[in-house]
């Protein structure tokens, strides 16, 4: 009689791991790979972007705790898409490797390979992802190309006058500033938020587009030479629309004279009857603006320097907004706006350049611009509880919007001026020292600045130390609401200045 080897424990072994051990890491995959999507997602599907990000954050690489929501994961048909498959691959990458191993070699060589690869796919999920889409990049093509053509046909149909607006800050306001001038509102339709990538103008025309529309006011972002024209080839703008060239996204351009080059290609894709409109109290864009030569060119600022044909004389500001005398070539008329701070002048002169190009006079103007609001989260003036006024210029911050800022609060009258801020991102190799400096402005205009968050803290104390305002450093923004309960009375005005995105808050 054969006497029993180890066979009945293997056999438990393997039923163990076919039916209990690979089914549970399928499940805990499948969480870890969906937090990981947010990441993914966060960077715009960036493969690159998310590697580094997972590189530079290895407490949160293993992903298995959630991060902050203040953007939410959308769940979309590609973020399913990507989930469902980067988790297959996870199981699969399992079974097929163990399974081979047992036919070839037998135990215990399997269930070592069965191990060795949970550990691999557990540690290297970030990857795991990755190659998930990459796998999909085929369909995801498809998928996009069918988007595409039917985005382009409803154009062609519709056919309205194309304004593109683009710059490393301001392209928000200036549109929405545009789409509430141009003409009467059922007319106009402009691309919603930041919606300013090829698909997010695509569904834009898809889902919004009707035969009314006269006008489509396109914003235009870019993180790289190149980006620009292929949204212009797409959707053909007859007039562009260029409000700054500064340092924003510098980590991903790579140069200032990408991000010259990758800007001013909204210029070179107009067609000789285009109208390029440039705002000339920008110094990198006077100097594109001196050399453009092939398309109608107008300008806008409020530097004579500049040698502007739409601009604003006699400003006076208050803390409920701004009075002014519009000029255009020899138009005068006298306005007035809720809107604060310089930048917000250049929002209107775009939007009138573009507006008068399109035929509306100055007269047709003065109402519309009076009654302009703020974008949300872009130097939103908000009472808030126990007269306190709060300015909400949390969307996002760039070293020129954030002095603009600064320049708000200072106007503003106070008992107390307190900035809350995580400084400024993506700004590759100058991000220090663009920290420091506006932190150093920061101090001498607040009483209280509180820094939130690790990812500038050094830069942003060191340029606040010497200043008489006080320094508060706090990890979250939890915390700095937690400071400001304490420490606001009726009377005092306190600036939020820009909001980190989810995968830099630690």
């Amino acid at each position: 009689m054969r006497r029993p080897g180890p066979f009945p424990l293997y056999s438990w072994l393997l039923r163990a791991i076919i039916y209990v051990i690979v089914p549970g890491f399928g499940v805990l995959q499948f969480f870890r790979l969906r937090r990981a999507l947010h990441v993914f997602q966060l960077e715009g599907y960036k493969r690159n972007r998310f590697l580094e990000w997972c590189r530079a954050n290895p407490e949160r690489r293993l992903f298995l705790s959630s991060m902050p929501q203040k953007k939410p994961l959308v769940m979309t048909g590609r973020a399913w898409r990507l989930l469902i498959t980067a988790t297959l691959l996870s199981v699969v990458g399992v079974l097929v490797p163990s399974g081979l191993v047992h036919v070839t070699f037998g135990t215990p060589w399997d269930l070592l390979t069965c191990g060795l690869m949970i550990a691999l796919l557990f540690f290297g999920l970030p990857r795991l992802l990755v190659a998930a889409d990459v796998l999909l990049t085929p369909v995801q093509g498809a998928i996009n190309g069918t988007y595409l053509r039917k985005a382009r046909a409803k154009l062609k149909e519709v056919s309205p006058r194309v304004i593109g607006v683009t710059g490393s800050f301001g392209k928000t306001s200036t549109k929405f500033a545009i789409q509430a001038l141009i003409g009467p509102t059922e007319e106009v339709l402009a691309t919603p938020g930041s919606f300013n990538t090829p698909l997010g103008v695509c569904r834009t025309i898809n889902e919004q587009l009707q035969p009314e529309h006269r006008f489509f006011v396109v914003e235009m972002g870019a993180y790289g030479v190149g980006e620009i024209a292929e949204l212009c080839r797409f959707v053909e703008p007859t007039i562009g629309v260029l409000t700054a060239i500064g340092p924003a996204h510098l980590e991903r351009f790579g140069s200032m004279d990408a991000i010259r080059r990758g800007k001013y290609e909204i210029v070179e894709s107009l067609g000789r009857d285009g109208t390029a409109v440039m705002n000339v109290d920008d110094l990198e864009v006077r100097k594109l603006a001196d050399t453009t030569t092939d398309v109608r060119l107008l300008r806008y600022g409020l530097d004579p320097a500049g040698r502007p044909d739409v601009t604003a004389r006699d400003v006076e500001t208050t803390s409920s907004g701004t009075s002014f005398t519009l000029v255009t070539g020899s138009d005068q008329a006298k306005v007035t706006t809720k809107l604060l701070g310089r930048h917000a002048l250049g929002h209107i002169l775009a939007a009138v350049a573009v507006a008068t190009t399109c035929g509306r006079s100055l007269r047709d103007l003065t109402d519309r611009i009076a009654a302009l609001k703020p974008v949300e989260h872009r130097l939103q003036v908000i009472k808030g509880a126990g007269g306190v006024t709060v300015i909400d210029d949390a969307y996002n911050s760039n070293p020129d919007g954030a002095a603009a800022a600064l320049e708000v609060l200072a106007a503003m009258p106070a008992r107390r001026r307190v900035v809350v801020t995580p400084g400024i991102v993506e700004l590759g190799p100058l991000q220090a020292e663009e920290n420091a400096t506006f932190a150093r402005h920061a101090a001498s205009v607040a009483d209280t600045v509180i820094f939130v968050a690790r990812l500038n803290r050094d830069a942003l104390v060191a340029g606040a130390d010497g200043g008489s305002a006080e320094v508060i450093a706090v990890d979250s923004l939890e915390q700095a609401t937690a400071q400001l309960q304490g420490l606001l009375q009726p009377g005092d005005v306190v600036l939020f200045e820009n909001d980190l995105p989810d995968q830099y808050e630690h």
